[in-house]
């Protein structure tokens, strides 16, 4: 009785270990592949599951390992990419240089808004949002936004890239010189800033990302360009940065900021205190004041300078002059006194601003008066102690 459970014969085929035969004579085992020639190697010590790698000409499609960088290429800054090393931008690298830590003694004390450690806080926020946006292959807060779209110019909490327009050189001297950037702003837009606002600055020194506070000095109401004062040291590291612009290059800028307001008539007079590029903020101000037929308020300008080739925007001054409420008296600290020749009808002062001096310029203290301080962290702490001495309170003074 046949057995239905036993296994069907098997026909025994021959395999590559025993003997191989072709298709043809009804073998389905798979052809042996063809060996590589010694010269179809790449030499790259690559291994593959056959232990052997050929070139992509020799059918191979392993990855081509990527080109190790340089020791040279390395930016020194310590930072780390997903494959734990870092190189330059030439090397192809663009990842955020990490903002530098500022010192303590940075800090004025004075409750600045923002202050420079508000700064920090914000530019190291920034600085791993767009590290993460890297890391996520999105776009990075590096790149600029279209300026013809809708919506602000600026942003306080992204960098906006503008391209350098013009640059003119205003003072010079041994230790430093003065220019006037001008940057251009596409669309013929405004910059889209209130009286006495400012905006921040970021540049990139020896991988280290610095960033710095600057008032622009063109009109509030100007189109497709705005101008921005900066006195560019021998040292300082944001000046070692400015020092490399070139027109054409873009540079990063963020804002506005700041928490000054005005109304107009909401004062009888406004003094302002103000030494070197202190003046950037004063200018807004006064053309704001100026620049309303409505508003009677009194404008009254201290400017103290070394000398009088410091001056600077002289000729914006000398235009601001011819309105009826406004004036101004310059107090230059180092002028040679025998050796100048001020423009006629200069209001000129040799010496230093001090209580004395803004005891006899002020008038006395009251709701009706608003005194403006903008110079060095020295000078401004100097005004703010003399006003108080004379009887200022805290509400009739604003330090920019």
């Amino acid at each position: 009785m046949e057995n239905s459970d036993l296994p069907p014969a098997v026909t025994q085929k021959a395999s590559p270990s025993n003997c191989h035969v072709t298709a043809g004579a009804g073998c389905d085992w798979p052809p042996e592949p063809a060996k590589p020639l010694p010269s179809d190697c790449c030499g790259g010590g690559r291994v593959s599951p056959s232990n052997c790698h050929v070139t992509a000409e020799a059918g191979c499609d392993w990855p081509v390992e990527p080109e190790k960088p340089l020791p040279s290429d390395c930016c020194g800054g310590g930072c780390v990419s997903p494959s734990n090393c870092h190189v330059t931008a030439e090397a192809g690298c663009d990842w955020p240089v990490e903002p530098e830590k500022p010192l303590p003694s940075d800090c004025c004390g004075g409750g600045c808004v923002p202050c420079v450690m508000d700064i920090y806080a914000e530019e190291m926020r920034l600085w791993h949002e767009e590290y993460c946006s890297l890391r996520e292959g999105k776009r990075t807060a590096q790149e600029s936004r279209d300026p013809h779209t809708a919506g602000p110019v600026l942003s306080s909490d992204k960098y906006t890239a503008f391209r350098l327009e013009n640059i003119q050189k205003l003072t010079f001297d041994t230790t430093s010189d003065t220019y006037v950037f001008r940057f251009h702003i596409p669309g013929d837009r405004r910059l889209g800033l209130a009286v006495g606002q400012h905006i921040i600055l970021r540049g990139s020194v020896a991988s280290r990302s610095v960033t710095r506070q600057y008032t622009p000095i063109s009109p509030l109401d100007a189109r497709g360009h705005f101008d921005v004062l900066i006195k560019v040291y021998q040292t300082g590291v944001m000046s070692r940065y400015v020092r490399t612009w070139q027109v054409g290059d873009m540079v990063e800028w963020r804002g506005p900021f700041g928490t000054f307001t005005y109304r107009a008539n909401q004062y009888h007079h406004v003094v302002m205190v103000a030494a070197g590029t202190g003046i950037t903020p004063m200018l807004q101000v006064a053309r704001c004041v100026l620049g309303n037929e409505e508003d009677e308020t009194l404008v009254r300008l201290l400017y103290a300078c070394r000398r009088y080739q410091d001056i600077l925007l002289k000729d914006v001054l000398d235009n601001l002059a011819a309105f009826w409420n406004f004036s101004v008296s310059y107090y230059l600290s180092q002028e040679d006194q025998k050796n100048f020749k001020p423009k006629y009808g200069d209001e000129i002062h040799h010496g230093r601003v001090d209580q004395a001096v803004l005891s006899a310029e002020l008038p006395p203290p009251g709701s009706g008066v608003l005194v403006l301080i903008c110079g060095t962290r020295s000078f401004n702490s100097d005004m703010e102690e003399s006003l108080k001495a004379l009887g200022f309170s805290q509400t009739n003074i604003f330090r920019f």
